[in-house]
């Protein structure tokens, strides 16, 4: 579980404190750069969709609990993602 805690703020942390760094770096544009700061809503904003996500179980994932089962998936979609990114 704390595994999964972990890597499920692990894209949030990269996001958030490496990646401008390396924009810059590779003289992307501050108004870009800036723009990055849209993907901090979710979080700033998850006391809204929290009690959504809590009401709805995932029938994929019941066996693994309520939690855990939103955290899975969560990483799968995230899994998802980097591996689209990677390959454009």
């Amino acid at each position: 579980m704390l595994l999964l805690g972990f890597s499920s703020g692990l894209p949030f942390f990269l996001v958030g404190n490496t990646f401008g760094y390396w924009l810059r770096d590779e003289h992307t544009s501050l108004t870009a750069i800036g723009f990055l700061s849209w993907v901090g809503i979710a979080y700033s904003l998850k006391f809204l969709w929290a009690p959504l996500i809590d009401r709805v179980d995932l029938p994929l994932f019941r066996r693994l609990g309520h939690r855990r089962g939103w955290i899975m998936f969560s990483q799968i979609v995230v899994g998802l993602a980097l591996a689209a990114m990677g390959g454009t």
